[in-house]
């Protein structure tokens, strides 16, 4: 409040989502995974390589889909323990049947 200037911050496109180094989060989180473990176990070029394949495999997967594409996928197919520890407001995925 007591800057106005940066008191409202109005996105410049509504729908972006998350971007990392100007790609979707989801393409780069994973292969920055991958690339940091082979890196720390010194497999520079094997990690390129396969930080590569999953940079290539994540964005044949979203092709055509939403930004939240995977993140739902993950929480309607791992196990209770893994999506409660990342979707914590949300309920169990096994109650995805509600009664009216």
């Amino acid at each position: 409040m007591d800057d106005e200037h940066t008191f409202y911050q109005i996105p410049h496109y509504l729908d972006q989502g998350r971007l990392i180094m100007g790609m979707p989060w989801v393409e780069v989180a994973p292969t920055l995974a991958v690339f940091g473990v082979f890196a720390m176990q010194a497999y520079m070029l094997v990690g390129l390589l396969a930080a590569s394949a999953v940079f290539i495999a994540m964005r044949t997967i979203r092709q055509g889909k939403g930004d939240n594409y995977l993140p739902l996928v993950c929480y309607w197919y791992l196990p209770k323990g893994v999506t409660q520890r990342y979707f914590r407001q949300t309920p169990a995925s096994e109650q995805r049947y509600w009664l009216n």
